[in-house]
């Protein structure tokens, strides 16, 4: 029985680590602890189990606007042809702009700079526990102390392959 960690388990089947998480606690993956408390999946049923316990998600079709090109001898669409399209893309860039003022519609650009803001805050967070355990904890240990942080970084890295 070859035991592997739950990121050596996610690159083996082609997932995400998140994914393997899902299937843990989901019950569609069994993990157990080694001798040391680490979180193990036992790598000779791992794939058997994935496959009998899960089903595939199903895709989603997209679909892609169209428009009719012109059958003349010049490369060039028909002038009803044009107009149409021109007023065609024209509507959707109404749409865009009453939807942005209306605030259904954010930027890309301001949504990544908020997330980087959450992310960073939380990680900074995270980092802390172990020196805040210790302030309100007196009596708490170095080594312990020391654990809690190996923890705390083993999680974040975790989560930075994701």
């Amino acid at each position: 029985m070859a035991l592997i960690t739950r990121k050596e388990a996610a690159e083996k089947m082609g997932v995400t680590i998140h994914a393997v998480y899902m299937a843990i606690k989901q019950g569609r993956l069994t993990a157990i602890k080694d001798n040391q408390g680490k979180v193990v999946i036992n790598s000779d049923t791992m794939l058997d189990e994935w496959s009998r316990k899960s089903q595939p998600r199903p895709t989603k079709k997209i679909e892609h606007k169209t428009y009719k090109t012109s059958q003349s001898e010049t490369d060039y669409p028909e002038y009803g042809e044009s107009k149409a399209r021109t007023e065609h893309l024209k509507a959707e860039l109404l749409e865009l702009e009453r939807k942005e003022k209306e605030k259904s519609l954010v930027a890309v650009d301001e949504v990544n700079n908020a997330w980087q803001k959450i992310i960073t805050n939380t990680r900074n967070k995270m980092l802390g526990v172990a020196s805040k355990a210790q302030q309100r904890l007196p009596d708490l240990d170095t080594s312990a102390v020391d654990c809690i942080d190996d923890i705390v970084r083993e999680a974040l890295e975790e989560l930075s392959v994701a």
